[in-house]
Order: structure tokens, then sequence, then C-alpha cells
């Protein structure tokens, strides 16, 4: 494609984007150490290790509390309960202090909205992405009202009454801003980010109240009015906006009804 533009869908469709500065093709040799050091030794081992330790802490802890289990039958089940209890609350700790607390250190709003890919900001970036990936939430909440709490925690504005079945419906939750009445059906995912030009630029993007982003659909940044559908398996990109009170299908998405309640019965009977 020419310069300062790019290809992107199913017969591929060319979209105007503005040219990286110059400077974001360079790097010092330390940012570039740093980098591949982050990436390619810390993420892949030390947090997998500081999640085995978590195991160990909780071990130890019960051991510390009962280095024998009573003869008794009932005594021997209650110290095995408080165990048990031990190791959740163990593993809900690290997941809060990791996952939540440290990954929200290193990445949040308050970062830079583009970065060059060697910067200190992308790697951070990095580092929190694999940090949650390494602590996964100890309890499902994909499906219940704790799925909004969560997102809330990890940075996301969410509003009332949103509806996910699964986890972790949100790419980059520090640049989630999702309105009332938000659904995500089954492999339905929220996206912030792209990278172009040796940049990685993110959100925020905003999702209008009453939208509902269907099986396997992707929002990815857009905006987004209220009361919109997009329909099984779409995808929007590269600052699409999307109009209240319409259908979009197709990737990239494109409009296919003004009747929102046509298009739901119309996806129903499929």
């Amino acid at each position: 494609p020419a310069e300062a533009s790019g290809l992107f869908g199913n017969p591929p469709m060319k979209f105007g984007r503005p040219a990286a500065p110059e400077s974001a093709k360079h790097a010092t040799r330390f940012e570039k150490f740093w980098h591949h050091f982050s990436s390619s030794f810390i993420d892949i081992f030390i947090w997998k290790a500081l999640l085995d330790e978590s195991t160990t802490v909780a071990f130890i802890i019960g051991r510390m509390l009962f280095p024998l289990y009573s003869a008794s039958a009932g005594l021997a089940f209650g110290e095995f309960a408080i165990e048990l209890g031990i190791f959740a609350a163990v593993s809900v700790l690290s997941w809060l202090l990791f996952a939540v607390l440290f990954a929200n250190l290193l990445y949040n709003d308050r970062l830079p909205l583009s970065a060059r890919y060697y910067s200190t900001v992308v790697t951070r970036w990095f580092s929190a992405t694999k940090i949650r990936a390494v602590f996964p939430k100890p309890m499902q909440t994909g499906g219940t009202a704790w799925e909004a709490v969560c997102m809330r925690m990890m940075g996301a504005q969410v509003g009332r009454r949103f509806f996910s079945p699964l986890d972790s419906v949100h790419d980059d939750p520090a640049f989630g801003r999702l309105g009332d009445d938000v659904t995500a059906d089954y492999d339905a995912r929220f996206r912030q980010h792209a990278f172009e030009d040796h940049m990685l630029k993110w959100g925020p993007y905003h999702v209008g109240s009453g939208t509902s982003i269907l099986q396997g659909g992707k929002l990815a940044l857009s905006e987004c009015g209220e009361r919109v559908v997009l329909l099984r398996g779409s995808v929007t990109w590269k600052e699409q906006a999307l109009e209240s009170d319409t259908v979009y299908e197709g990737a990239p998405a494109q409009p296919v009804l003004a009747d929102v309640e046509a298009g739901v019965d119309l996806y129903s009977a499929i």
C-alpha cells in the first residue's frame, strides 16, 4: 500500500492513517536491551515462578498452623477446611497484588496514548498483559455481576448492568469506557490498541449504553453510539464511528439495518 495508508478486511479495503514520526523508528541500545530482557526473560520466567511461589506460601502457612493433623476426625476435618481457606485466600491475594495492583501500576490510562515500540511504556504494557495472563482470576465471574466489578478493578469504566457470559472480554481494560446495559455475547471482545509504524496506539473509545456485541464480534478501535448491535462474527476497525440505533455486520462492519429490534429478530432467526 501507499505510504501512510493500510489495508484491512476481506476483500481488502484501504484506510488512511497518519505516518509515524521518524523518531519512532529509533531506540537506544539500553531501550532495546531492556525491552528484550523484560519480554523474553522476566515475562516468560519470573511471573510464572512467583505464581508457583504463592502455592508454597500457602503450604508453609498451613504447616506452621497445623504441623500435624489431630487424631479426631472432626478436628482433622476442621483443620483441613482451614487449610483449604488458606490456599483460597492466598490465591485471591496473589491475584489482587499482581494482576490488579501491580499491573495497574505498570499500565493505566495516565500513560501516553501512543508510544514507540521500544519505549518503556510499551514494555510496561507487555508486562502488565503477561502478568494478567499468568495470574488469572481465581473465581469465574463471567455471567455474573462480579464481572463488571473485576473490570472496574482493572481500570475499566463500566456502567450498570453490564453482562458477558465469559471472563475478561476487554483487551485493554485501562482504556475501557462502557455505558449502561452493554452486552458482550460468547467470544465477543473489545479492543483498544493497534501497532502502526513502530508505534503502539491506544484509545480510549466509548461504547454507548444499550449496545450488544453478538457472538464472535469484535469492537476494535471504534466509537460506538447507543443501542448499537454488532452482528455475529463482525469486526470494526480503524476509527469507525458506529451510529446509534443501527445494526452492523461484516468485516469491516457496515450498517445493514436502522431498526435494532428488527436486527435482533433477524439474527435470532438465523
